[in-house]
């Protein structure tokens, strides 16, 4: 097996490939910041008031976005969540919502 390097090229050719689409929100914080996942290279940004205020690198930390959603749970907490950790936790989150 070969490992290709990742380039503009390949992360294109993955692109069309690949069946997520390249972002995916991820939620907003209790603090009104949007995160964003951006899947073709593996980045998160947070967006506030319209801005981007920050730009995660999760491969460069060896983290994947679940580090990142349970990092954002534990600090800041999330009053819109749009993609999870885990099924289970999708589900908790929709009993919850059904309780209110």
């Amino acid at each position: 097996m070969s490992i290709q390097p990742r380039t503009t090229e390949t992360v294109s050719a993955r692109s069309r490939t690949d069946h997520r689409p390249d972002y995916i929100l991820v939620g907003i914080d209790t603090e009104d910041a949007h995160h964003v996942y951006r899947t073709t290279d593996e980045t998160v940004y947070v967006i506030h008031n319209a801005e981007r205020t920050y730009r995660y690198d999760l491969e460069a930390v060896d983290q994947c976005i679940n580090d990142w959603i349970e990092y954002v749970k534990t600090e800041r907490g999330f009053t819109s969540q749009h993609l999870y950790s885990s099924l289970t936790n999708s589900f908790l989150d929709a009993l919850e919502g059904d309780d209110q």
